[in-house]
Order: structure tokens, then sequence, then C-alpha cells
């Protein structure tokens, strides 16, 4: 629950510094003194959207603080958020903390830790709702209302519902595929068409993953047979032709040579290297003999090769920029290819297996139906009881069920009707609910829902608008009855609310210096009396007046 709001330069307000206790505390005061300024003030600790025009006038920035202690029904859900987002919890309680600059810039801390302005919405949803004219209208909205029946059986639903959920992914996925494949029949033979000629085309060309180098060696040799043969010829006569070749020519210079070797070390190196040179040309010879005996130009040979090259060049600017590239798109192509044919294989045994799957959704969707419709009526009841101490006896409560396609929720449409007049037709809630009703209707729910929400606080914001006597009397009646089970804030004007709440504050506003800021007092008994007699009267206050405050309070302590 709330212990602790300090809210500092935001709005109108320079510094307030409130506590609040267990029980129902009611904050009072003329329209306009600020007691909606304080409730967007905690709306920042809950992750509402910051405005720079909320920073005080003549100030940087503005900044609210709030302490919350936790109780037995929210500590596991609170404990989880704070070890998923490494925030300390040993003391079992939070501080959370928003700053807000002139320029929009928000610093938002939970036990100091910094964290997105989304954790702090995330959190929110386990420690206050806010209920006013507006926050009614998600009441309204039937889509909600599969929400707030689940969350009043919520130790019933969690095992169906969570069992339904899996088997609908699963369906939803299996009928996912099913539609995509229906849906891309053409586009599916297309690409069939385009990768089987692939496929056809790369593997009829036989390609080796080295053929292009070595082809294109071959074609130079075939290209320049002429040049080639001609000098091979040429080298081969100067080394070898007789008398006058050099080989021939080197005999007698070795021999000379080896004739004076023994007389000097240097002659002797120099014989060595003759002697190598000869036989090294020796070997150049043979090697020339047998060049010369493979030279066959074959203009056919050269034309194939020229044909298989551009082949090559043809398939790398489809294909990749090289054959090695040709080869693997190939590879990758076949793989796609077999997928492809196999997935066209898939739909009929898709539609067996999606037509199981339905068949085992449709058992999970009749045991949540009835979880729910067991829920439906017993929460019929408990509205039922609960509108009947508000004086809205005559009217009938009633949960309707539509079915629908199957959806993550289920494959009913639930949906709160309302008969406010016997004879009538019952109506969807939204369409026959008026100011007054709505707020004896919200309170029904939320007194009934109360005891199953993992919330510490609850708010009301001016949501008796529009009723009087005996009316205003039960809902007064039925807040205290909340605050039995959690902690509730109401902002109100009614005196029959006030009187019954275990603590007053007055809200209202201070001019000093031609500055106007907002206060906010704790009423003693006594000051509680005059409070609530001139909500009854208005300014003229007068004994009769102050008499009846102080039997309301009387009322409400007996009660």
């Amino acid at each position: 629950m709330l212990q602790e709001l300090v809210i500092q330069d935001f709005a109108i307000i320079k510094k307030i510094d409130v506590k609040f206790t267990k029980g129902l505390t009611a904050l009072t005061g003329e329209t306009g003194a600020g007691k909606s300024i304080i409730l967007d003030a905690l709306g920042l600790l809950l992750g509402n959207r910051g405005f720079s025009e909320y920073v005080r006038s003549g100030c940087k920035k503005a900044r609210v603080q709030g302490l919350f202690s936790l109780e037995d029904f929210n500590r596991d859900f609170i404990q989880d958020f704070c070890q998923n987002h490494g925030i300390d919890f040993s003391d079992q309680s939070l501080i959370i903390q928003r700053e807000l600059q002139e320029n929009g810039r928000n610093v938002c801390r939970i036990n100091t830790q910094l964290v997105p302005v989304a954790a702090l919405k995330q959190l929110g949803q386990y420690l206050v709702d806010i209920s006013g004219q507006n926050q009614s209208q998600s009441l309204l909205d039937s889509n909600n209302h599969v929400h707030l029946l689940d969350q009043f059986t919520s130790t019933r639903i969690k095992k169906p519902l969570s069992a339904y959920q899996q088997e609908y992914r699963l369906y939803h996925q299996l009928q996912k595929r099913l539609t995509n494949l229906q849906n891309n029949q053409q586009q599916r033979a297309q690409q069939l068409d385009m990768l089987q000629f692939q496929v056809r085309e790369i593997k009829s060309a036989n390609l080796l993953p080295e053929e292009e180098e070595q082809l294109l060696a071959e074609q130079r040799q075939l290209a320049n047979f002429e040049k080639i043969h001609e000098n091979l010829q040429t080298t081969y006569e100067v080394l070898a032709q007789n008398t006058t070749g050099i080989i021939d020519q080197m005999g007698p210079i070795v021999k000379a040579m080896q004739a004076i070797g023994e007389y000097q070390d240097e002659y002797k190196q120099i014989t060595q290297e003759l002697e190598s040179a000869y036989y090294e040309l020796q070997d150049s010879q043979d090697r020339l003999v047998q060049q010369l005996d493979l030279q066959d130009y074959d203009p056919n040979r050269l034309n194939a090769i020229e044909q298989r090259l551009q082949l090559l060049r043809d398939l790398e600017k489809k294909y990749g920029r090289n054959v090695a590239e040709v080869i693997a798109f190939g590879e990758k192509a076949q793989t796609q290819l077999q997928n492809l044919q196999q997935e066209q294989q898939d739909p009929q045994q898709l539609q067996a297996q999606l037509k199981q799957q339905t068949e085992l959704l449709e058992q999970k969707a009749v045991q949540l139906n009835q979880v729910r419709h067991q829920a439906a009526q017993e929460l019929t009841r408990e509205i039922s009881q609960q509108l009947k101490s508000m004086y809205m006896d005559k009217t009938s409560f009633e949960v309707r069920f539509t079915k629908q396609d199957y959806s993550l929720q289920g494959n009913e449409v639930v949906e709160f009707y309302l008969q406010t007049n016997p004879g009538e037709t019952p109506k969807p809630l939204a369409k026959i609910a008026s100011g007054g009703e709505l707020a004896r209707i919200m309170l029904a729910l939320k007194t009934v829902f109360a005891q199953y929400q993992p919330i510490g606080t609850l708010v009301f914001d001016e949501i008796d608008t529009g009723v009087s006597g005996r009316v205003a009397q039960a809902i007064g009646e039925k807040m205290a009855q909340i605050a039995q089970h959690v902690q509730v804030l109401c902002i109100t004007h009614l005196p029959q609310v006030a009187a019954v709440s275990d603590q007053q504050y007055l809200v209202k506003k201070h001019i000093a210096h031609q500055q106007t800021s907002t206060l906010i007092e704790t009423l003693t008994t006594t000051q509680r009396i005059e409070v609530i007699a001139q909500m009854l009267e208005g300014t003229r206050v007068t004994s009769i007046t102050r008499q009846h405050a102080q039997e309301l309070l009387q009322l409400a302590h007996k009660s």
C-alpha cells in the first residue's frame, strides 16, 4: 500500500508530504484546489506520461516520491519484478522516485536503481489502480470483460487457460502455414520452375572447381602455338647444332680447364662451374626435345576451349563471380528445390494435422468455457448482491457468451449485460449505464474484484459525481467495505463518503506573494465536522448543519 507521497514543484504544488494509512482515506476540498493534481503526480510514479507543463512555474524540475509497503497478495509479483530488473528488495518495501525536468527529460528510480519509464508502468499495475469518470470507460469496453471475469476466478482459470493457449499457438501456426501454402501456389509454382531451370543448367555444365584456370592456360598455349614452336626450335638449334652449337663448343672448353685444374684452386673452381653448366645445358637440350615432340596444334581443340570458357562466363554472369561460386549457387538451389518440393507435398498432411489440432483445441476450449460459465454465475450473484446494497435491486446483471472464431483468449466473447428496469431487454453495459449507475456498477465490480486483484491501493477520483442522498450513503459504505481488503483513497465532494473514511484530508489553495500553492491538511475530528458541514451546506454553516455532520461521523463510526 501507499505509505507516503512527497510532491515538490509539481504544477501549483510547491511541496507536500502526505502519509497514508490502511483503510479508507478521503481527500476533500473545493473544486480547483488541486486534488486531481495530487493524483496526476501519483500517476507519474505509475508510469503515466509526463509533460513539461507539470513543472512548477519558475522551477527547473518537478519531483515525486512514493513509499510503498507490500502486502501478502502482491509481494510475489513485485519480488519477481525486482529480481528481473536487478533491484534491491531486501527491506521488502519500495521507494519510487521520478524527476521531470522542464525540458521534458525524465529520471526514474526504484530503490535508488535507475529504470526506464516503461518499468514504472509495469510495476504500477501491482501497486495502484486509479478509477475515475474517464478510467471507468474500461468497464464499458467489452474487450476487457473476459479479463475481468478471468481475474475474478484467477485461481481456477490459470490451468485451463494455459492449456488452451498452448494448443491455440500450435493451431495458429498450422493454420498460418496452410494459408500461406494456399495463397502462394502460383508464386511457388514460378519459384519451382526457376529453381528447376537453374539446377538443370548448372548440373548440365558438369563444372569442376579448377577448370577455368586450366582452360585459360591451355587456351594461351594453343593461341600462341607458332610463336612457342618457333622459339623452342631456335633454342634447340643454338644449343645442339653440330660443330657450331653451344654444347658442342663447350666440350673442348671443359677439357681444357680440366687439364689445368690441379695447379690452382681457382682453376679447379672454374672447371667445376663449367662442368655444371655443360651438364645443365645437356639436360635442357633433352627437355627441349621432349617439348618439341609434344607440340601438336589442334584448331578444333582451341575452338572447343573457347566455347567452354564462354559457357563458364555466361554462368558466372548469372550465378557467381567464379566457377566455385556457381557450383555453390547450384547446391543451394538444389536444397531450396528439395525443400519446396517437400512443402508441395505438405498441404494434405497439414490439413490432417490442422484437423487433429482443431479437435484437441476444441476440447481445451470446452474445459475453459466450463470454468468461465461457472465463474459467470458466481460473479452474477455477487454483483447482484452488491447492486442491491446500493439501491439497484431492480437491476439485473448477467454475463453473456457468444461464439467466435478461436483466439488466444478462447472461442467465446464475454460481455456484461444490464437490465435496469423489469420488463426491459437486457442491453450491453456500455449502452445503458448513466453516470450515477456506472459509478455504482463500478463500485460493485471493484468490491468483488478487490479481494482477487494483486493491487495494494485503489484510488477513486470523483466517481460519485451525479449521486446524492441514500445512494451517496451506499457508495460511501461500499468504499469502506472495499477498504477492508485493500487501501482505498478517494477524491469526493459527498459528505456521506467523507464521513465513512478512516482519515480525511483537506486540500486547499494558498496564495502568498502573488503565487498560488496547494496545501494538504490532516483533519481532526472537530475539523472534520466543520468541513463535512461545509460539504452539506456550502459556506453557510449553521449549528444544525454541524449537528448533522457530527451525526454522519457517529453513524459511520458505529457501522
